[in-house]
């Protein structure tokens, strides 16, 4: 195993689930697929008195965001279903401040306007945007790129110019427009069916387009 994650304890014959950090993985897994951001867990964690990792009273936000993604915790002391819940969580908080609340100014960074606004329905994974081979620009769902059926079953592979044509009906554009995809759109989910549902966050409306 390398390393002995928080949870786990060095024994002579081997290494072994420490049950009481174990229950303390437990709950932070637990308190944030409720909905607990990384500081409220550590208030928590800090309110209980429950020392960090490191034997120090206040817990810090990396060290549970780390705790959130190891994979060493899987079958040991997390089942696979509530890892990968969390995962997808994470991917859907991945463009919030925690501070605020809020979506980060950060979200139109990328080289593409729509990076970090299309998620997949079924597994909460951000969609990836893909060249093939043969030039043809698509969307899709990180997880299942990562770990195919796996994860995330039914995900579809969406194109872009399709998606694009969507968001057009759903502002009623002519033409795509970046500037009005940054001024409206929050939030793309692409479901089963390969329908995106779109939230507009300044107007607080959600609309189906068809493709």
């Amino acid at each position: 195993m390398g390393y002995i994650p928080y949870g786990f304890v060095q024994k002579p014959v081997g290494i072994f689930v420490e049950p009481q950090q174990a229950n303390v993985v437990k709950q932070i897994y637990q308190r944030y697929l409720e909905g607990d951001s990384l500081e409220g867990i550590a208030d928590f964690l800090f309110q209980e008195s429950i020392p960090s990792p490191q034997g120090k009273e206040r817990w810090t936000r990396p060290v549970i965001n780390n705790m959130l993604s190891n994979q060493k915790y899987v079958g040991y002391i997390i089942d696979f279903a509530d890892f990968f819940m969390v995962q997808g969580e994470k991917s859907k908080r991945s463009n919030i401040d925690e501070d605020t609340g809020k979506r980060k100014a950060a979200r139109y960074s990328s080289q593409n306007v729509l990076s970090g606004l299309v998620v997949c329905e079924e597994c909460g994974a951000n969609y990836r945007r893909i060249t093939r081979p043969s030039g043809e620009v698509v969307w899709r769902c990180a997880n299942r790129v990562e770990h195919g059926k796996r994860i995330c079953r039914r995900a579809p592979t969406i194109p872009e110019e399709r998606l694009k044509t969507a968001l057009c009906k759903f502002l009623s554009l002519d033409d795509f427009d970046e500037q009005m995809i940054q001024k409206h759109i929050e939030r793309i989910t692409i479901q089963a069916e390969g329908v995106p549902y779109i939230q507009d966050y300044q107007l607080h409306e959600r609309g189906m387009a068809l493709l």
